[in-house]
């Protein structure tokens, strides 16, 4: 074999050996499109479970009449926390890393609470009440 059949062949195998785990990585990241119901966004009871039924620690709600997504973090009282994933500075959509949201244009960090940890941001994040009833999480989107 030449060597440069060689090293396609190398190359190729390990693309395919790694497509898999790229997308599996790239599926956590998938926004749960809930249901509106009145002034609610409700996500179904399985939202914060994995496919294998591990807890979630958070999920990026959406619905198609929403402008942006909203961060929606499970505390270990077994409540949650929802805030609006749209920086108070630029207003630009906001990006989870562990249990903070960041703002790729300009820096500004925020903790899952909404409260900012570094500017240019000074405003907190919107936030909005979350209620779990009959096992789906119901998130208020009244002003």
């Amino acid at each position: 074999m030449h060597r440069r059949t060689f090293l396609h062949r190398s190359c190729l195998a390990c693309a395919a050996l790694s497509v898999p785990a790229l997308l599996s990585s790239c599926t956590g990241l998938q926004p749960i499109v809930g249901t509106l119901e009145g002034d609610e966004l409700v996500l179904p009871p399985d939202a914060f479970r994995t496919a294998d039924g591990k807890p979630k620690r958070y999920v990026v709600a959406s619905h198609p009449q929403l402008q942006r997504p909203i961060a929606v973090f499970a505390d270990s009282a077994g409540g949650y926390r929802a805030v609006l994933m749209r920086c108070t500075h630029k207003g630009v959509e906001l990006r989870i890393t562990g249990d903070r949201l960041e703002c790729s244009a300009h820096g500004s960090t925020f903790d899952n609470t909404g409260a900012v940890l570094e500017g240019p941001a000074s405003d907190p994040l919107r936030t909005f009440p979350v209620q779990e009833r009959a096992g789906a999480v119901h998130i208020s989107l009244k002003a």
